[in-house]
């Protein structure tokens, strides 16, 4: 199966989000791959006050979209759930197959100031294991995908979600990201980005992680980004893109 990974702009225009991401729908189609992972908050915008109509009708418009090129999404939005409870804003990958059609979403679970406005996903009512399926004919190709936003690839004292991926028998973790840069931190919060990552992926199985290329708000930057975007097997990075700009990229699972 083949999987593509954008790193792309996360702005505040949804409209914007919208051509950015039909811009790597494309290239996925171009290049043959079954999805596309995307980076947290691509759609929406990364912020506590995004546009929920707004968000609601551009969903619409990148559904119908990717349905029209065959492309499966793993889209990272900022979210309205309609649930039990109501109304509840989610900080989400959105998964959907081939054919267009929604397979479920993953709530983050550990939430930053950013997210908040959001309701956190519950540990202990488990996490979801999303199937993948490549070739929707016979359904033989599929992986059993772990979703993980940002934050929540990181460990949390014992409530680890790579290590709750792991007893699920995950064949891949989708970790789409909008980490902060531009700060004296950075190379801090880079090298251990970097070692979990690898470690991660050495413990559990592997990863593909895409990051925003714009600050979490939306504003211009032109370093960095605070995590590499790419995929991890075993303890090492098979892609290699540059950390700055719109990069794609795909591996073959």
């Amino acid at each position: 199966m083949r999987i593509a990974g954008a790193q792309i702009p996360v702005s505040k225009d949804v409209e914007q989000n919208v051509k950015t991401i039909k811009h790597a729908i494309d290239w996925a189609t171009d290049n043959e791959c079954d999805f596309l992972v995307t980076p947290e908050g691509s759609l929406s915008g990364y912020f506590p006050e995004f546009n929920v109509d707004a968000t609601k009708e551009a969903l619409h418009e990148i559904e119908e979209y990717a349905k029209n090129s065959t492309l499966g999404l793993c889209l990272g939005t900022l979210w309205a759930e309609d649930e039990a409870r109501g109304s509840i804003r989610r900080n989400q990958i959105r998964f959907y197959n081939r054919e267009g059609m929604f397979i479920g979403a993953t709530n983050k679970t550990h939430l930053v100031l950013p997210d908040e406005t959001f309701l956190g996903h519950d540990l202990n009512e488990g996490i979801l294991v999303h199937t993948l399926i490549g070739d929707s004919k016979t359904g033989r190709e599929h992986l059993k995908a772990v979703g993980l936003i940002c934050n929540d690839m990181w460990p949390h004292g014992t409530k680890s979600i790579v290590h709750i991926a792991t007893s699920h028998d995950a064949d891949v973790l989708i970790h789409s990201s909008n980490g902060a840069r531009g700060n004296v931190r950075d190379k801090l919060y880079n090298d251990w980005h970097n070692a979990h990552l690898r470690m991660a992926s050495h413990q559990c199985c592997p990863i593909i992680t895409v990051d925003n290329t714009l600050h979490m708000n939306g504003e211009f930057y032109d370093g960095p980004t605070s995590s590499e975007s790419g995929v991890v097997i075993d303890g090492e990075y098979v892609t290699k893109v540059p950390r700055i700009g719109t990069q794609y990229f795909y591996w073959d699972f």
